[in-house]
């Protein structure tokens, strides 16, 4: 089932790009030279139909629009799941690329470039508190890849998400999953992960909070130049695919997540998603990493909600859960811009040139969330009163 398909593929772009002239045009004009498709055109079409076949079937609970610049604070981690940031925070100025860190912040997988301008990743251990001299990872069998970024490792310790370019993607960056071999100090040979987390534009981190089953990755399908697409999702323990009787045009959209509310079946699955969702950011903002939410939102003079299942209002607990997010990346905002401000009086000139650009832009972000948050209350607390007095 899964060849014919295959075949079909490739024979209706074939068609497509070859289709003849009628008789009488023929007769008429001179037969214009047959387009002939490359070796690796014909490769390409072939893995896309095979992957489209295999698409995981997987539940979306939301999505947001950040600019790409902002993607990293967009993603929030609980501690648990251990910290992503710009490598130069972690282990020096001297690495561009993107950094994860355990939890237990004893070990930093990184991205930076080589001698040629590829990125690679690498990783450094942390003992007695100071970072080891950065290593290069290796991976078995045989699977060429380009630039490589974005990790991520699972509480697991073993099983590592990245992206890459090359290999066999189907374009820009694709998300691969790999394990660590014991056994000779190595990761094993990537696989692509597949649709409808990996297209033909780029696709960045694959994120997995295994405490709360709430996943996240990024992409720039669909989007403008500089803006990038995070998605949440609920991670499943075992892949499962859609039926292959499924209708061609329905699977091809579910492939290239055209809508996420595709996904939601009958809801249920993502109601829940959505509370866990409200409660782990409630942790996050009142800084209580914990299992135990302190959350303590203010609806009216006489109520007091302490848990995100108390809203009535359709659609608060989502917004709610907005609200956190939104909380959380001011903090970090917040956080950064004293950082900046601290380290530009020991700045060199050049450094204090792009710092100052920095500042400026962190506290224009921050204007701009405090003002979201503020909506996002206000929001809130109109919808539930209403809610109140019916």
């Amino acid at each position: 089932m899964r060849n014919r398909h295959i075949v079909m593929a490739v024979a209706l772009v074939a068609a497509m790009v070859f289709s003849p002239l009628n008789a009488d045009a023929q007769s008429k004009r001179k037969k214009p030279q047959k387009a002939v498709l490359t070796e690796e055109e014909k490769e390409h079409i072939a893995r896309m139909a095979e992957m489209e076949l295999a698409t995981q079937k997987v539940v979306f609970v939301d999505s947001v629009v950040v600019d790409k610049d902002a993607m990293l604070a967009a993603l929030k981690l609980p501690a648990e799941a251990g910290t992503l940031s710009e490598a130069r925070q972690i282990v020096g100025n001297s690495f561009d690329g993107v950094a994860y860190v355990t939890e237990l912040g004893d070990r930093c997988i990184f991205s930076a470039a080589d001698a040629n301008g590829t990125k690679r990743l690498l990783h450094s251990d942390k003992l007695d508190g100071v970072w080891t001299e950065p290593q290069a990872l290796t991976f078995g069998g045989e699977l060429e890849l380009g630039n490589v970024d974005f990790p991520f490792m699972m509480a697991d310790g073993t099983t590592l998400y990245f992206a890459a370019e090359g290999g066999d993607g189907i374009g820009g960056y694709d998300i691969y999953v790999t394990r660590f071999n014991a056994e000779d100090n190595s990761f094993y040979k990537p696989e692509n992960i597949g649709m409808p987390f990996c297209s033909e534009a780029n696709d960045y981190f694959y994120v997995v909070d295994e405490y709360d089953n709430i996943g996240w990755f990024a992409t720039d399908r669909r989007q403008p130049e500089g803006k990038v697409c995070i998605y949440t999702f609920v991670p499943t323990e075992t892949r499962e695919s859609y039926s292959e009787d499924m209708e061609e045009e329905r699977l091809r959209s579910l492939s290239q997540l055209r809508s996420i509310a595709e996904t939601w079946g009958n809801g249920s699955e993502r109601k829940a998603a959505l509370r866990r969702l409200a409660e782990m950011v409630a942790r996050q903002s009142s800084g209580n990493d914990s299992k135990v939410s302190d959350m303590a939102f203010v609806i009216n003079d006489n109520t007091i909600y302490t848990s995100p299942q108390q809203f009535r209002a359709d659609g608060n607990i989502a917004r709610y859960g907005k609200l956190c997010t939104a909380r959380h990346e001011l903090e970090q905002l917040r956080v950064g811009l004293e950082r900046s401000r601290g380290y530009y009086p020991k700045a060199n000139d050049s450094e204090r040139a792009s710092l100052m650009s920095e500042i400026l832009a962190d506290e224009q972000r921050i204007e701009a969330m405090e003002l979201k948050v503020k909506q996002l209350e206000k929001e809130i607390r109109n919808a539930e009163n209403q809610e109140i007095l019916r």
